[in-house]
């Protein structure tokens, strides 16, 4: 595992509340749900990738001949998932998927899209297995499953977009910061003189 992003990992994680990042309690209780959720594979992996090939600016993004090996990739994430453990290796690996977006041009509006399709279509095939209160309890689990995961991925894209944007152009990130701001003042002064 390459220290870099480890140590993103690890300050992507260190940013956000406790009680909203996904925990080694939220682990066991996820854990706990794989009767009902490891049944739940080839129909998620299906209707996932039916959705983004029938969206034109995701279909754009895939050539129709790699769908198989798309759907292995989502299989495997799904599977390690539902195995556990949710070690540094895991969330690691949730940020690398924003270097992967990068490079794929999976844009942050796509990913937490699809993750919201993850979240209700799962919360609708066990809301016919538990109680409420345990469909409530499943439900905060899977919420920061997704938020832990969706922060990785979309802080790592940008830290590592504005790396590669750093490299390339020989621009310190101190400046481009500063050069954002800059750019962030005017376009705040445009809006608020359109009021």
């Amino acid at each position: 595992m390459h220290a870099n992003i480890v140590a993103v990992t690890q300050f992507i994680l260190e940013q956000m509340p406790e009680s909203c990042r996904f925990d080694p309690e939220d682990g066991e209780k996820l854990l706990s749900l794989r009767p009902y959720l490891y049944p739940l594979e080839d129909k998620l992996v299906k209707g996932f990738y039916d959705l983004l090939y029938s969206h034109p600016p995701t279909a754009s993004i895939f050539d129709p001949t790699e769908r198989e090996k798309r759907e292995w990739t989502l299989r495997n994430w799904w599977r390690r998932t539902l195995d556990g453990p949710f070690d540094l290796q895991y969330w690691t690996w949730q940020a690398a998927v924003g270097i992967i977006h990068i490079r794929r041009k999976v844009k942050n509006p796509m990913m937490i899209g699809m993750w919201g399709w993850i979240l209700n279509f799962i919360g609708k095939e066990i809301s016919n297995y538990l109680s409420y209160n345990e469909f409530l309890s499943a439900t905060e689990v899977l919420h920061r499953l997704a938020a832990t995961a969706q922060a990785l991925t979309a802080e790592s894209y940008l830290h590592h977009y504005l790396i590669a944007l750093s490299q390339a152009t020989g621009t310190e990130l101190q400046l481009l910061d500063r050069l954002v701001l800059i750019e962030l003042d005017q376009i705040q002064e445009i809006l608020s003189q359109r009021r």
